[in-house]
């Protein structure tokens, strides 16, 4: 669910990112208006998909991987680690 969020509001972006584009151009009279908006917004969109799935699933693990926590033996503390 996390995922079709993340590219839904990555158009999100890039719609608003494309009209503020062509608006600031219009604005300043610039050729080629159009093309430059859509480059911005295809630029945007993959860098907000790209930044918002290395930061949502960037400390994802392995869901095989079975925690065990740590545990005293023989008076000693044994760290937790994660096995297969």
């Amino acid at each position: 669910m996390r995922r079709y969020l993340i590219i839904f509001l990555a158009i999100l972006f890039s719609i608003a990112l494309f009209f503020l584009t062509n608006y600031i151009l219009k604005k300043l009279t610039k050729n080629n208006t159009i093309f430059v908006s859509t480059l911005v917004s295809i630029i945007g969109f993959c860098m907000f998909i790209l930044f918002s799935f290395l930061y949502l699933e960037g400390n994802a693990f392995n869901p095989s991987y079975s925690y065990n926590p740590p545990s005293i033996i023989d008076g000693k503390v044994k760290d937790g680690n994660f096995s297969k």
